[in-house]
């Protein structure tokens, strides 16, 4: 067996702390893009819209929030809600990087009270990223909307079309 002589030894050093680079920079760049993808849906604000609770929803986050499930939750007990956008029921809601979209929570009561007993004290949110992890948020709703009145005008309908 031949022995190596200093440049040979040094030519294999190099080679080793090559492919010892190489395999740091595949992890960096692994985990580098599992972080560039993450949603993150929060809800911005509440108000009254027709008889209807509606919440103004956006995703702050990188990537896109797929699939998002929302619950009412009074306690310990949770309620899916089926949310409107636009006026019509979506069972899958997906919101792109910086989209907001405004989707209404409860959906034509037919009096004042029945509207104030559907709004629930929390809403519950569980969405997914493109990366397959879930996420989960949790949003208080204000105690001011939550008692306040809901005003109709007499005579109009509670979808606000003109008579």
């Amino acid at each position: 067996m031949a022995e190596l002589d200093l440049m040979e030894a040094c030519s294999v050093l190099s080679s080793i702390g090559t492919l010892a680079l190489a395999v740091t920079a595949w992890y960096q760049i692994r985990r580098d893009t599992k972080l560039i993808f993450v949603p993150m849906v929060v809800i911005d604000d509440f108000a009254w819209s027709g008889g209807n609770l509606v919440a103004q929803i956006r995703n702050y986050g990188t990537g896109p929030a797929l699939d998002i499930k929302m619950w009412r939750m009074e306690g310990q007990d949770a309620a899916p809600i089926a949310p409107l956008v636009d006026g019509r029921q979506v069972t899958g809601l997906h919101l792109a990087p910086a989209e907001a979209k405004r989707v209404v929570l409860t959906a034509h009561p037919r009096c004042c009270e029945q509207a104030r007993a559907m709004v629930p004290a929390e809403i519950r949110m569980r969405y997914h990223s493109v990366r397959g992890r879930t996420y989960e948020g949790r949003t208080r709703i204000p105690q001011e909307l939550r008692t306040a009145v809901v005003q109709h005008g007499l005579g109009q309908a509670d979808g606000g079309l003109p008579e």
